[in-house]
C-alpha cells in the first residue's frame, strides 16, 4: 500500500485557512510562523501539482483541489476529536462537576452554545454557571465554589493554570445622530465631556479607563447598568456613549440602533483567558470544555484574534 502524504497537521492548517480567510491569522491559529505555514502549503501543492487557493485573494478563495481537502478535513477532524474524547473517558471517567464563573458581562451569549455542544459529549458532567457577575473568579476557584473561570487578566498564582481564549476589539458606540458619529476614530478627549455608560465593575476592570483615559487624566461622568440591552437603549437615546466588544455591538449595528467607531488609532483590544485549579489539570472534561469554548468562539464571533499566553 502506498504511504499517504497528507498528515493531520495539514488538515488543521487548511481548516484554519478556511475559517480565518488569511494566511497570517491562520498561522497564529495553529501556532506557526507565517513562513512555516506558507512552506507547509507549498509542499502540499507540490505533492499534488495543484494550487490550493488563489493567491492575492482576500479573503482566500480555495480552488477545487483546496475545497476537496477542506471537505476531507471536515470529515476527519470531528472523528479524531471524538476518538480522543472517548479515550479520555476510558482513562478518567465521564462524570464530574463543572461550575463556571465569569467576569465578563457579554460572555453569556457566546458561552451558551459552547455549553450545549459540550453537553452532547459529556452528558454525565454536571454543568452550571455560578450565578451573577464575579469580580474575583479566581477566588471562587481556590475556594472550590467554581471549577472553571473566564478572566481578563492572568494572575501569578502557583495553584491556578491560565489558558488563552482570544483577543477582541472594543468599539465605541453612540446614537446615529450624535456628533461623535461623524468621527471615524475616537480619542481619549472625545470622552471628556460625555456620559460614559459602563457595567458596574471596579475601575481596574475597565480597559478604556486603564489604557486610554487615565493616561490622559480623563475621568468622564459615568452611568452604570447591568444589562447590555439597557446600555444600548441609553446610547441610542443619546443619554451617553459606551464601549463594548464588537461582537456584542454587531446585532444592534445591523438593526441600525447605534453606530460603532474605533477607539484610538491603534484600536482598543481586550483579552479573555480560561482558568482552572492546577490540581484539576488532568481532568479530561475540563480540557475538552476549554477546546470547545475556544473553537465555538472563533467559529461564531466576528473579529477575534489568536491570543498567546
Amino acid at each position: 500500500m502506498k504511504p499517504t502524504f497528507l498528515e493531520f497537521r495539514h488538515l488543521k492548517t487548511l481548516l484554519a485557512l478556511k475559517e480565518t480567510g488569511s494566511v497570517s491569522l491562520a498561522a497564529k491559529r495553529v501556532y506557526l510562523t507565517q513562513s512555516a505555514l506558507s512552506h507547509q502549503i507549498k509542499l502540499i501543492e507540490e505533492q499534488f501539482g495543484l494550487p490550493l487557493f488563489e493567491r492575492k485573494s482576500n479573503p482566500l478563495r480555495f480552488t477545487s483541489a483546496g475545497e476537496r481537502l477542506i471537505r476531507l478535513a471536515n470529515e476527519v477532524m470531528p472523528k479524531v476529536v471524538d476518538a480522543e474524547r472517548d479515550l479520555a473517558r476510558v482513562k478518567h471517567g465521564d462524570a464530574g462537576q463543572l461550575r463556571i464563573a465569569v467576569e465578563c458581562h457579554t460572555c453569556f451569549d457566546w458561552l451558551m452554545p459552547a455549553m450545549d455542544e459540550f453537553r452532547r459529549h459529556w452528558g454525565l458532567v454536571e454543568l452550571d454557571i455560578v450565578s451573577g457577575f464575579h469580580t474575583d473568579p479566581v477566588g471562587l476557584l481556590l475556594s472550590h465554589r467554581a471549577d472553571w473561570a473566564i478572566v481578563s487578566e492572568v494572575e501569578h498564582n502557583d495553584d491556578v493554570i491560565f489558558k488563552p481564549l482570544f483577543s477582541y476589539e472594543m468599539v465605541g458606540i453612540c446614537s446615529k445622530d450624535h456628533p461623535l458619529a461623524e468621527k471615524d476614530i475616537w480619542d481619549a478627549e472625545d470622552f471628556a465631556d460625555e456620559t460614559w455608560v459602563t457595567y458596574p465593575v471596579p475601575d481596574d476592570m475597565l480597559d478604556l479607563l486603564r489604557k486610554v483615559l487615565k493616561p490622559k487624566g480623563i475621568n468622564p461622568t459615568r452611568r452604570t447598568t447591568e444589562l447590555t440591552i439597557a446600555m444600548i437603549q441609553l446610547v441610542a437615546s443619546r443619554r451617553g456613549i459606551a464601549t463594548i466588544p464588537y461582537w456584542a455591538a454587531l446585532p444592534y449595528l445591523e438593526k441600525g440602533y447605534v453606530v460603532a467607531r474605533k477607539v484610538t488609532k491603534e484600536g482598543l483590544y481586550s483579552n479573555l483567558y480560561a482558568a482552572i485549579r492546577k490540581e484539576d489539570e488532568s481532568l479530561s472534561y475540563l480540557e475538552d470544555f476549554y477546546q470547545t469554548v475556544k473553537a465555538q468562539s472563533f467559529s461564531t464571533l466576528p473579529g477575534l484574534s489568536v491570543l498567546d499566553l
